[in-house]
């Protein structure tokens, strides 16, 4: 979507020192995650581990998970994995940024995706910087695209 590519070349300038644990088929990162084996993604592990495993420090991380539990249940089916209640769970999100963020170095950014502006967060050190709200149309759900920088 042309919103979304003009949002990416401002701000992943050189995408090969960024991180993207939810990465599917096209993420311009250097560091790319993806449950299902059948993704062009350079590993396929659960998010959480994926981002205990890497290292950093990122420049940046592009956050684009599945957007509901529906979505987190069709994504592990189709990846032939079992979905718990940790999958499905409250915490799903916040335990892979919670792990990833001191991964990421001072100024560097999260793009977050999503059907909500909740993002990093303030208190783990992140200030907003750009919401972007794309409407696909019809009766489909916005995506809401935000930007933040790690100042702490």
């Amino acid at each position: 979507m042309k919103p979304i590519k003009e949002l990416l070349d401002k701000y992943v300038i050189d995408p090969a020192n960024w991180v993207d644990p939810f990465a599917g088929d096209n993420s311009p990162c250097g560091f790319t995650n993806d449950i299902n084996p059948n993704r062009k993604a350079k590993f396929h592990m659960d998010s959480f581990d994926f981002c205990k495993m890497v290292e950093g420090p990122f420049d940046g991380i592009l956050f684009d998970p599945p957007y509901s539990n529906r979505q987190i249940s069709e994504h592990y089916k189709e990846a032939g994995r079992k979905v718990t209640g940790l999958d499905t769970g409250a915490n799903f999100y916040s335990r892979v940024i919670k792990e990833i963020t001191p991964k990421i170095k001072i100024g560097g950014l999260a793009i977050s995706f999503g059907w909500n502006s909740n993002g990093f967060a303030m208190k783990r050190g992140w200030e907003k910087i750009e919401l972007l709200l794309v409407a696909h149309g019809s009766y489909h759900n916005d995506t809401i695209c935000l930007v933040e920088r790690k100042i702490k």
